[in-house]
């Protein structure tokens, strides 16, 4: 599995507009919910937004007291939901960011990660039962020098990752089962998955999971697409406990590479707890996994094999303690 190594832990308020909004946004959840139990059909859209922020400003400080720091931290979600009979329509985009600066470094990124998602179904006679596609896409927002800055901290920097280089998308026509109001499963047999890098001296790095356009002749750099053929295994769990005040998802997605080491199985485990504080605000604990055997992660727990800083490959680990506003429009 791959994910990265990412930890929000200051969080504080963006207090009034939530709290008058909110209001709002619990009416018209309501109401959307009252007009879909009568009609049944139609578009359900929202969307929810997350914010962590913390500072810190020390004049003249005490030697080894620290130094001055500032913090911006969000997740942005928005969803768009159509049903008509047995046909079903979901998509969903998101995007996590986050970025620092320490004392008088420049801006440094923690996290960045846009993922959009589109599935279809078509349900059987036996509703619990689906033929369904799915198709996803994942990229960056914003450029990544090596440190993960901002900007070149060196004028022979280039850059090591932007928006498209690379990006990953997969198609996957498969079926779906749910059981129940809280489990949802995906299998696709055939599933196609892209590993691109849009700018080529990106993609001659080397770390983002293409292959050498020759292996006998590494002058020639690295090709700019991974192709890939396998399977697809994809399982959701959502529920509220404590009369609603608590809310779990987890959802899990496996793809095995026919064409190439099946055996390692790209891995993304994304789980949110969320307390309701009052009406749509609510406080969320995010944690994420993220492996896929080809591409290299920035290495922060040194081992025998790799030192601390090295690219290589490894689980990568998100977390973060989000203020979050959830709104149905």
């Amino acid at each position: 599995m791959r994910i990265s190594t990412s930890f929000f832990t200051a969080l504080f308020v963006l207090a009034l507009p939530f709290f008058i909004a909110a209001q709002a946004g619990d009416d018209r959840l309501k109401e959307l919910q009252e007009a879909s139990k009568k009609e049944g059909d139609g578009w359900v859209t929202g969307g929810a937004i997350g914010l962590d922020f913390a500072q810190l400003m020390m004049a003249n400080p005490r030697v080894g007291s620290g130094d001055n720091r500032i913090a911006f931290g969000g997740l942005g979600n928005l969803y768009a939901n159509y049903t008509n009979g047995r046909h079903t329509w979901s998509n969903n985009a998101s995007l996590q960011l986050a970025v620092q600066k320490l004392a008088d470094i420049d801006w440094q990124k923690s996290l960045d990660v846009l993922r959009v998602n589109s599935q279809y179904g078509y349900k059987t006679k036996n509703e619990k039962w689906s033929i369904a596609g799915l198709l996803t896409f994942e990229s960056l927002t914003m450029p990544t020098y090596p440190g993960n800055f901002l900007k070149a901290q060196e004028e022979t920097a280039m850059a090591q990752a932007k928006f498209l280089s690379p990006f990953r998308l997969e198609l996957s026509p498969g079926i779906q089962y749910k059981p129940d109001a809280h489990f949802t499963f995906f299998f696709a047999p055939a599933s196609y998955k892209l590993i691109y890098v849009a700018d080529q001296e990106i993609a001659d790095l080397g770390i983002h999971g293409t292959k050498l356009v020759d292996d006998n002749d590494p002058t020639l750099g690295y090709e700019q697409a991974f192709h890939q053929l396998g399977a697809r295994l994809n399982a959701v769990y959502t529920n509220k406990y404590f009369n609603d005040k608590i809310a779990f998802s987890s959802k899990l997605d496996l793809f095995s590479n026919y064409l190439n080491n099946p055996q390692n199985i790209d891995v993304l485990w994304q789980n949110d707890l969320g307390w309701q504080i009052w009406k749509s605000l609510s406080l969320n604990f995010l944690l994420e996994a993220f492996y896929d055997h080809d591409i290299n992660v920035l290495v922060k727990r040194p081992s025998d094999t790799l030192p601390d800083g090295q690219l290589g490959k490894r689980i990568s680990w998100t977390q973060a303690l989000l203020l979050k506003y959830n709104y149905v429009f």
